[in-house]
């Protein structure tokens, strides 16, 4: 499994300094294994956990650090775990994420199929 950009900014801090996943967890007030499926992708990142992270390490972390974590946690937020959808639904999301990537607009049955599953643009 690979940790997602929170994560990853996470544990780092977490090891610069000295801190465990249950004491953050616990400063959080949320479970170890919550926080880490939080890092791991499994569970949804919202903004009180990146309130809690920010406020764990408040004080002890570098500006520059608190900021690359933010970042980090904006990062994540926007991420998608495809982790159970099949090779082929995987394949089409890819597809799809590369279409606008490179600035291509969805097809207008694409809108159209979105539209009817109340996804707003």
């Amino acid at each position: 499994m690979k940790l997602t950009p929170f994560g990853e900014a996470v544990r780092h801090l977490r090891m610069r300094y000295d801190a465990s996943l249950k004491a953050m967890a616990e400063a959080m007030e949320i479970s170890s294994s919550y926080l880490s499926g939080i890092e791991y992708g499994d569970r949804r990142l919202s903004q009180r956990h990146i309130d809690g992270a920010l406020a764990f390490f408040d004080g002890v972390a570098t500006a520059d650090e608190l900021h690359k974590l933010r970042d980090a946690a904006e990062q994540s937020k926007e991420m998608v775990n495809m982790s159970s959808l099949s090779p082929d639904a995987r394949g089409l999301v890819a597809a799809f994420a590369r279409r606008l990537q490179e600035g291509a607009a969805p097809t207008p049955e694409i809108v159209s199929w979105l539209a009817k599953k109340g996804v707003k643009k």
